[in-house]
């Protein structure tokens, strides 16, 4: 794979946040449950070589959705690099850091994201010229704090902590610029993949994303004559017990009400949606069925947009999001 396609797919990892790891024992579950990842909002999956099955079921869930973003997990040797990348795996991952292992990727052109565990496992990576790895066993090892602990002197690492990763402190994780996606199998269960609870594999994966992208109303832009701007910003700010703030485009009657009286967008205004990340909600949106005004996003220093309008208006006002 091209160095450009690599950063695509890290690009991806990171839009997506939450990267099921999954064992299969049966292909013919691998179909339905990429539908029903594809469907709850999560396009991706970390197929593990615990089960002799692996291989088949990556081709049968590309097979099945095609944007499926699928990688093979707990590689521990060079010829189930081969049989990933046969499978037609995007990336690796392994439980720890091989260096035969990482260095055959490299010489692949897959990416490969091995776990660490210590300072020393880190070195090791950043010798080999990695800048992504698994942090694993997160929660064993101390979870979000070692990691943040780790960052100090390695200040260039980026990590996905896997194992303990849950619904109740995923956001602990999700939440640091250090932690670029976090792997998780509460979704995708055993139990839940063996007895074929595919739709309630589909509800457990939305409730994940909407957790994670933490939605809410940011605030309500309104469009006003110029001259009625700043006497409407006031009332505005009277009834909701807030400041008036005048910008380039207007003034805020509070927080919560824009007024805007230049640059208006949408026949009546605009709605700003909060998010934990613009980056991961546009994935999400557009894996929907949303599209996006591209003229509309903005980036932060690292690439990831943090402000991007919907294409289109409902009743009348255009929508966008921001993060929070």
């Amino acid at each position: 794979m091209s160095q450009e396609r690599n950063s695509e797919i890290i690009r991806r990892l990171h839009g997506i946040g939450i990267i099921p790891a999954i064992v299969l024992n049966n292909v013919e579950d691998a179909a339905p449950l990429a539908e029903a990842l594809c469907r709850g909002g999560l396009p991706a999956a970390e197929v593990t070589y615990r089960t002799d099955c692996a291989h088949d079921a990556m081709i049968a869930m590309k097979k099945a959705r095609p944007d499926l973003l699928v990688g093979a997990g707990t590689v521990l040797t060079k010829e189930q690099v081969d049989s990933a990348l046969d499978a037609g795996a995007e990336f690796i991952v392994s439980p720890g850091l091989n260096p035969e292992v990482v260095r055959y990727c490299q010489e692949k052109g897959v990416v490969v994201v091995p776990g660490v565990s210590c300072a020393s496992d880190i070195e090791r990576a950043l010798e080999l010229g990695l800048d992504k790895v698994k942090f694993f066993p997160a929660e064993q090892l101390g979870g979000i704090k070692t990691i943040k602990a780790l960052c100090g002197p390695y200040t260039t690492m980026k990590f996905m902590p896997t194992g303990g990763v849950n619904p109740k402190n995923m956001l602990d994780y999700l939440n640091d610029p250090k932690i670029f996606a976090v792997g998780g199998t509460w979704m995708v269960k055993a139990d839940l993949i063996k007895d074929k609870k595919f739709d309630e594999i589909e509800k457990l994966t939305r409730e994940a994303v909407v957790s994670m992208l933490q939605i809410r109303l940011k605030h309500i832009g309104i469009n006003v004559d110029p001259e009625e701007g700043k006497e409407t910003a006031e009332k505005f700010a009277a009834v909701c017990q807030g400041k008036v703030r005048q910008t380039s485009k207007g003034y805020f009657g509070s927080d919560l009400i824009e007024v805007m009286t230049r640059q208006q967008t949408g026949t009546h205004g605009h709605i700003g949606i909060g998010v934990s990340s613009v980056e991961r909600a546009m994935c999400y949106y557009t894996a929907l069925g949303y599209e996006f005004d591209p003229d509309s996003v903005t980036y932060d220093a690292d690439g990831y947009a943090k402000f991007a309008y919907f294409k289109g208006e409902i009743g009348g006002f255009t929508m966008h999001l921001v993060n929070n």
